[in-house]
């Protein structure tokens, strides 16, 4: 079986659960502060790291085998739902639209759009050879922008096998997952799930039928047609929106800031706010242009190695 996902974080998370199966021992992750925000005593800390410790034990002795291979997992970590989208395959305009979203980053960062854009052509002719064959293809998505861009991206690319000939299940990401150790989680994408979780939720899996294969493939050649700068979710639909649509959140996070403010607390702000199922690069594309219209200024510069975004900005309102 072949397996489809559309970030790298899900697609290290995967592969972790692929070759795991039991504790590894550790947390995850845990965020320890008491009702003031502040860090508690050593005993307390301990004690919440024992908590989770034993929360991870239980989740990974629960943990339900996906009986996969690595070699298996096929990544498109294409940000579908950023730039232009009206050529076919995967072309120079999907380069430049990662290139966009990584020239945030330090130079020694900003060539993992090329690997990213060198691997995900690799991966489409293989998919595309395995569907050709009959091979059962299993995509994992959600309404997070890029990946609802991208399962509609994929059939689309499928579409010449013949809808009829494709044995494709989908696994969309649930509201909220109750895992074994009891904890309700919440996940916006899929790289946000624990690797012990992947075997549960492939439970959730559903065959797609060609009639509905044949609905995204004409979802994406509407929004093909229409050429937006920006896709997104809005009421469990994928539609075309302007680069602006996101702004007035990010206007608010801004606003709340005093009159000198760190660049990184917005976005960070943002992200923890707002489940928008957006990176980083589009906040922070999107305040640069707030600076070129002069709303706000700059007052530092990140340090040489770090993300541009590390640096004070100034409101001029």
């Amino acid at each position: 079986m072949v397996e489809v996902v559309f970030s790298e974080s899900a697609g290290g998370s995967l592969g972790f659960a692929a070759i795991n199966n039991k504790h590894m021992g550790g947390v995850s992750t845990a965020i320890i502060a008491d009702e003031q925000d502040s860090l508690p005593n050593q005993e307390k800390i301990e004690k919440i790291i024992r908590e989770q410790e034993e929360k991870e034990r239980i989740n990974w002795e629960s943990a339900v085998p996906l009986n996969i291979k690595q070699r298996d997992i096929l990544c498109f970590p294409l940000a579908l739902s950023f730039g232009n989208i009206d050529e076919g395959g995967i072309g120079k305009q999907r380069e430049e639209a990662l290139n966009r979203l990584f020239s945030i980053y330090p130079d020694e960062v900003k060539g993992a759009s090329q690997e990213m854009i060198k691997s995900s052509e690799k991966n489409l002719i293989e998919l595309i050879s395995r569907a050709e064959k009959g091979e059962e293809i299993r995509v994992w998505t959600s309404d997070t922008p890029d990946e609802a861009c991208g399962i509609c991206w994929m059939i689309e690319q499928l579409k010449p096998v013949g809808f009829e000939n494709l044995n494709i299940t989908c696994v969309k990401l649930p509201d909220f997952h109750v895992m074994p150790d009891g904890t309700a989680a919440i996940y916006s994408s899929w790289g946000e799930v624990s690797p012990h979780q992947w075997g549960h939720l492939a439970k959730l899996g559903k065959k797609l039928p060609a009639d509905y294969m044949y609905g995204l493939s004409l979802r994406w050649q509407k929004l093909q047609k229409e050429n937006s700068v920006l896709r997104a979710v809005f009421n469990h639909q994928l539609v075309s929106v302007s680069e602006n649509f996101y702004d007035d959140f990010i206007i608010k996070e801004i606003d709340a800031q005093e009159k000198e403010f760190m660049e990184a607390q917005v976005i960070g702000n943002v992200l923890g706010e707002y489940a928008f199922g957006i990176g980083d690069g589009l906040i922070a594309l999107r305040i640069e242009e707030f600076i070129k219209n002069g709303m706000i200024e700059t007052v530092t510069k990140a340090d040489s190695g770090d993300v541009s975004y590390y640096r004070m900005l100034r409101k001029c309102y």
